[in-house]
């Protein structure tokens, strides 16, 4: 009885050494007009519509430069061992009702409504950035646009370990996300609908939505570090994947497409081990910074003494 004691204590105590566990989660089921939307056919209306026929002009040098940053952990998975449903056909039944809802979008979005999805528009990571650029503090500052309201301590300078994990993540998932843009070469929604006037001028294909995709993959990571903030997480993810309807260039199904490629984005990162211990080196600088400090800014007591001091001798 005392050595099973002993394994069980030995079991509590050294199982975090054994690293982070893979993590399988289910999707939860699309809701509200992307439920109502999967539910109609997206079948061509006959074999012979010439609107099916319409595909985003593809570009041999874009897709070469933007393919050329390969994943860093799942760099053994193809883009073909992600299941997504093909886009619904340019004339089918759909694509027609996703016109409709964005159109309705459209009538009713507001200068609040444009004045964010255009600000959402800006929110990415750029790959190519380094320290020395004039921007680089931004793009690292957008890793954490998904959950900035969680605490004051979410941020890139408090959470370097995070910033370069999550910037390596966005470098596997972009890569995923082109892959699939460039094999379905969907036009987007303005170009099957004159009325529709589209708030960005886009040059690439629409699915699936790379703003949405990065945004529900981080999320679902970040959930898995503050379970608390679940909600909170999704809303964000939401919003974003949604901003993209409002502006005209994305069709709900493109964002629904992106919300099950980060799903099973994030399911095969944490099968992967050199993730698994990168995300415990995360987990463990959350558990020593994901808090706040409640100090004033720019007014600690060792600035305020050396304030004191300095002008003890130049303010006489």
């Amino acid at each position: 009885m005392k050595f099973k004691l002993t394994i069980v204590f030995a079991l509590i105590v050294f199982m975090p050494l054994f690293g982070q566990k893979k993590i399988q989660r289910e999707l939860v089921p699309a809701r509200g007009h992307y439920n109502q939307l999967s539910k109609l056919s997206a079948e061509p209306k006959s074999k012979a519509e010439e609107t099916d026929t319409l595909k985003f002009p593809f570009n041999a040098a874009s897709a070469e430069r933007r393919l050329s940053f390969k994943p860093i952990y799942l760099n053994k998975v193809s883009p073909d061992d992600f299941k997504i449903p093909d886009p619904p056909a340019n004339s089918s039944e759909q694509t027609r009702a996703e016109l409709n809802y964005l159109l309705s979008l459209q009538a009713q979005r507001t200068s609040v409504d444009t004045e964010s999805s255009l600000f959402m528009a800006g929110v990415f990571y750029n790959l190519r950035t380094i320290p020395a650029d004039s921007n680089y503090s931004r793009y690292r500052q957008n890793i954490f646009f998904i959950g900035r309201s969680i605490g004051t301590w979410f941020n890139p300078e408090n959470l370097p370990v995070t910033a370069d994990f999550m910037a390596r993540v966005w470098q596997d998932a972009s890569y995923f996300i082109w892959s699939l843009k460039y094999k379905y070469l969907r036009v987007r929604p303005y170009v099957l609908e004159p009325d529709l006037k589209n708030l960005e001028d886009t040059n690439w294909a629409a699915y699936p939505s790379g703003h949405a995709a990065n945004s529900y993959i981080n999320a679902f990571i970040y959930q898995e570090l503050a379970p608390q903030f679940v909600d909170v997480f999704n809303k964000d993810a939401y919003d974003m994947a949604h901003s993209r309807e409002i502006i005209g260039v994305h069709y709900p199904s493109d964002s629904e497409a992106s919300r099950i490629l980060a799903r099973q984005l994030v399911n095969k990162l944490f099968e992967n081990e050199k993730f698994r211990a990168d995300f415990d080196l995360v987990k463990k600088e959350w558990a020593e910074k994901a808090k706040e400090t409640f100090t004033k800014q720019g007014s600690t007591l060792d600035e305020a003494k050396k304030k004191s001091s300095s002008c003890a001798k130049t303010c006489e």
